[in-house]
């Protein structure tokens, strides 16, 4: 058999070497009518099956808060939320009663009625929800009515699953033992799914035809999630290469693990300071181990996001002070709600709240919409009760605040202002609030980016979010399969905006700070720290990694690497240049 190279999205890094699994699902659901004198049989069938899916997801998301998967945990609280919904209660009960179809046919019409009139929007945001409902419902039918799906918690060892798509369930199920990679037909990189099948460590390539594997004869297939490579029927020597790789990467985990204590700093002294970025208040302890010199980004919407409720300001009071006093005198950097876009909350209909979100549903483009910090502006109440909460707490420790999408320096200093009058106000009341607090700008705009000599002085601190600046800067959608090839994280482009940030931060003698994901990435890590970012933030799982980076480097080195990529014009010859210059350290 010939070896077959495809290339896919990849969507979660690491190399999976295993056999094929297709996952198949019978969606045959037979229409049946209930005598008038069984439906209320029929509906506690229904009400039992609602029960055993809501203990599912109970005793997954405990397993998966026992593991430090907070993110994932969300997503299972997410689906509770579902269960609940009168749409998929109440709602199928009350067809039962009035067409006397069985459950099944009820509850597979409405689904089907709510995909549709999902799929007429153009928000990725509703695209995702649907993800989510789908795979609520598949959990639902499965308990009144087995499926034919395989469990991926019951595969053989050494998997490698294909599918068309992944819902968020099947992948928490996933036995990490048994499941050596995930490839499927879609997906993209913010799905619930990916963001699962991260935090657990499987490699993932999306956007691969199966169509082309249902038509070959599979042996074995290798999965490397870094490059979204797939190898089928690896010859002998390409395999042997792969398992080495797989070895070797396992090896230096362990080791960066060990060594996470040591500081960050360069060969010759130069030091560079990794923070952690945070959704979970419960993992600071997780952080710390690992040597975090704080928290760099709290993404604060993430208190709520699950429950569909906004946090009081006592609610977040209590948050930050209890995350201060943990932190024993290490600083907490808080981005204020950052919702809109790809992160909306969805209320009921007669919930107090709904009014924040009625008109946000429908943005023909959301991700250039009324998201972040133009949505605190529209609605200042929220940012007044998170700024007097922060506030509140900045008495237990070294809290600050991230102002994040900022597109003109107006909104920096609305903020501002805000800030000042409320410290007046509990300054009047005689009440002990820290004398000043730190405020920071995101640059994730091109216009803040291109504006930062202006906006440099006006706050303490600058925090380059690079996931989106990259989006928007190439205008490339990182989660279209149409476009991702168009995302480069080391474009040329993007190289010099950090230069021209940094530059401006240092005359304003201001620190930058690195949150997006090529801040864990070993090939452009001294070049960033040779164009002067001295302040890194990532998620926990990589702060040894980008420790030991540093460590690896020199800090003329570093400057001399960033001044030769500086003087490179396309994305091909800075992958070259990388591929030469560093990859081989």
């Amino acid at each position: 058999m010939k070896e077959i190279v495809l290339r896919g999205s990849p969507i979660s890094k690491g190399i999976g070497i295993g056999f094929p699994v297709f996952l198949n699902v019978d969606g045959e659901i037979p229409e049946e009518f209930i005598p008038k004198k069984e439906v209320e049989e029929e509906i506690h069938r229904y009400r039992n099956a609602l029960d055993l899916s809501r203990k599912d997801l109970e005793s997954l998301q405990r397993e998966s808060l026992e593991k430090g998967h907070s993110e994932v945990a969300l997503i299972l609280e997410s689906h509770l939320e579902m269960i609940k919904d009168p749409f998929i209660t109440s709602g199928v009960e009350k067809k039962v009663r009035e067409t006397g179809q069985n459950i099944e046919v009820i509850f597979h019409h409405l689904i089907d009625e709510y995909r549709d009139r999902f799929n007429l929007l153009k928000d990725s945001y509703f695209r995702e929800r649907i993800r989510d409902i789908e795979d609520v419902s598949q959990r639902i039918l499965g308990h009144l009515r087995p499926f034919n799906r395989m469990k991926l918690s019951d595969v053989p060892q050494n998997s490698v699953i294909l599918a068309d798509e992944l819902v968020p369930s099947e992948t928490v199920e996933a036995n990490v033992s048994l499941v050596s990679a995930f490839v499927t037909e879609s997906g993209g990189l913010t799905s619930h799914a990916a963001i699962v099948a991260r935090a657990k460590g499987i490699p993932y390539v999306a956007n691969v035809d199966l169509k082309f594997l249902k038509n070959e004869e599979l042996k074995s297939l290798i999965v490397d999630g870094s490059q979204g490579i797939i190898i089928v029927n690896p010859e002998e020597e390409t395999l042997k290469k792969y398992e080495e790789l797989k070895k070797r990467d396992l090896q230096e985990t362990l080791s960066l693990t060990k060594d996470s204590h040591l500081k960050s700093e360069t060969i010759d002294g130069y030091e560079v300071r990794v923070f952690a970025n945070l959704e979970n208040p419960q993992e600071i302890d997780q952080i710390l181990q690992n040597g975090a010199f704080g928290i760099g980004l709290f993404r604060s919407e993430y208190l709520f996001l699950s429950k569909r409720l906004l946090p009081t300001e006592e609610e977040q009071f209590r948050i930050y002070q209890e995350m201060l006093q943990n932190l024993n005198g290490k600083p907490l950097v808080i981005r204020v709600f950052d919702l809109g876009g790809d992160k909306k909350v969805s209320l009921p209909l007669d919930h107090p709240d709904m009014k924040y979100f009625l008109d946000l549903g429908h943005e023909t483009n959301p991700v250039l919409g009324c998201r972040a910090i133009r949505f605190l502006l529209r609605y200042p109440e929220i940012l007044e009760a998170q700024l007097r909460a922060i506030v509140r707490a900045s008495r237990y420790g070294d809290i600050h605040i991230l102002i994040p999408m900022v597109s003109d320096i107006s909104e920096i200093r609305f903020v501002r202002q805000k800030i000042l009058e409320i410290q007046e106000e509990f300054m009047r009341k005689k009440e002990t609030i820290a004398k000043t607090i730190p405020i920071g700008c995101m640059i994730e705009v091109p216009s803040s980016a291109l504006m930062c000599d202006v906006i440099a002085p006006e706050v303490d601190f600058l925090s380059i979010g690079t996931n989106d600046l990259i989006q928007y800067v190439l205008a490339a959608d990182r989660v279209n399969p149409y476009t991702s090839h168009l995302y480069f994280a080391i474009h040329p482009s993007i190289l010099r905006l950090i230069r021209m940030v940094v530059s401006f931060a240092k005359i304003a003698k201001k620190p930058v700070c690195i949150c997006g994901e090529i801040a864990t990435d070993p090939l452009i890590i001294p070049i960033l720290v040779g164009l002067g970012v001295t302040e890194f933030s990532v998620a926990a799982r990589f702060i040894p990694l980008v420790k030991h980076t540093v460590r690896k480097w020199r800090i003329v080195e570093a400057c001399r690497l960033a001044e030769g990529a500086l003087e490179l014009s396309s994305f091909e010859e800075l992958r070259r240049y990388l591929s030469q210059e560093v990859s081989t350290r």
